[in-house]
């Protein structure tokens, strides 16, 4: 049986299986002590949800907080979100009662359904008509709990993504006022009880771009940045070594230095499932001793398959989710060319602009370069002549994915 560290990559994990990081989990608790509500700013898989997670465990521990750990991916309005923010408060009687007050009126449907599904219906029926006072009221009764109450919003990006969705409907205008509204809402809640009251918004698409394209970036400024990057080259190094000696392999630093060179960028979820990979290829042909070229072979036919690799291919289906969907096409085409020419340049850029016949081109672009510097898909080499991949491996599925419909300039 394996003992140490678990090679579990995926869902989130805390406790044990929680690797490094402790430089920004203190900060992290440091801040939400200090009164701070968070944005945390990163690209996909870093580990976001599992670093608020460890943090949260950590503050249990301590017993000098209450938490609330609240998905709002399947959300798709500001009542949702308060559903939701209610019923994570089910499992603790002290916030419970706190919520049920709000309800009056309500008070025997709710404590009488015990079916979650059926709960979150009353609940939604309680805000009819008046979402705003009501959530409003919630939230003032949990800021009177004895300890400061700290509240993640895991997945909001999305939640707005959605609630903002399709841009060229004619329901948009009130789309964007909705989301205006509540964001507002949400922003003067933060700021009327930051006493007790700490907020952390995270999610696997950047919330900043999708606000930006739709004129709301005013309504985060309460919010403190908090940059989540990849782990550096040594820390990908520290957690293969424990996860080799967890699974009895016995490697050469050049292989471990194949294996790192090949991803580019210490995504902690890349490292994991390169080493997956690895491992299962060992198991069956009864070798714990990978040599470079078993990992060069393992990236080239299982890393780089475009079959059963939901996690990468997944880089290309949230492009629909934060861009307009005349962009997308622009988007794919900006990426492809930064995968084949290993670099995107500027004019190319531009070309490819002109070649789409896009309507409001140039402001497409700028909103399109945004989101894929901003989500960790490219970034700038030293001199600022070209964007290229951050990751060498999403730049080479990249790459094998889509050349054959790749149209050179």
């Amino acid at each position: 049986m394996t003992t140490g560290l678990i090679n579990k990559y995926g869902p989130w994990v805390s406790g044990e299986q929680f690797f490094d990081r402790e430089a920004e989990l203190k900060h992290l608790i440091g801040l939400l002590d200090e009164g701070n509500s968070i944005l945390i700013v990163a690209p996909r898989r870093v580990g976001k949800t599992s670093l608020v997670r460890e943090a949260f465990r950590r503050m249990e521990e301590r017993g000098r907080d209450d938490l609330l750990f609240v998905d709002v991916q399947d959300c798709s309005s500001p009542q949702d979100v308060i559903v939701s923010l209610s019923l994570a408060a089910q499992p603790y009687k002290h916030l419970w009662t706190k919520v049920t007050d709000t309800f009056a009126v309500f008070f025997k449907q709710v404590e009488s359904v015990q079916i979650p599904d059926i709960l979150g219906i009353t609940l939604r029926e309680g805000l009819t008509g008046d979402w705003q006072a009501k959530g409003q009221t919630i939230l003032h009764n949990l800021s009177q709990t004895d300890k400061p109450l700290t509240i993640c919003l895991d997945e909001l990006p999305i939640m707005l993504s959605r609630l903002l969705q399709p841009t060229t409907s004619e329901t948009y205008p009130s789309k964007r006022a909705a989301a205006d509204v509540f964001l507002s809402w949400l922003r003067q809640m933060m700021l009327q009880h930051q006493d007790k009251l700490r907020f952390i918004v995270c999610g696997s698409i950047g919330l900043e771009p999708i606000l930006k394209r739709h004129r709301l970036s005013h309504t985060i400024t309460q919010l403190r940045p908090f940059p989540l990057e990849p782990w550096n080259r040594e820390t990908a190094e520290s957690c293969l070594n424990a996860l080799a000696e967890c699974y009895g392999l016995e490697w050469e630093r050049a292989s471990r230095n194949m294996l790192l060179n090949k991803l580019g960028s210490y995504i902690p979820h890349h490292v994991q499932m390169f080493f997956g990979m690895l491992h299962e290829d060992c198991e069956k042909r009864k070798n714990i001793r990978p040599t470079p070229e078993d990992v060069n072979r393992v990236y080239q036919s299982s890393m780089l398959s475009t079959r059963g690799h939901a996690e990468l291919a997944t880089y290309d289906e949230r492009l629909e989710r934060v861009l307009e969907r005349e962009a997308v096409p622009l988007a794919l085409d900006l990426l492809t060319e930064a995968a084949m020419a290993d670099g995107l340049k500027v004019e190319n850029a531009r070309l490819l602009m002109q070649r789409a016949e896009l309507a409001d081109g140039e402001i497409l672009l700028s909103e399109v370069l945004d989101v894929l510097i901003h989500d960790g898909y490219l970034a700038w080499n030293e001199d600022r002549t070209m964007l290229q991949f951050v990751s060498s491996l999403v730049r080479d599925w990249w790459k094998r994915s889509f050349e054959l419909k790749y149209r050179p300039l």
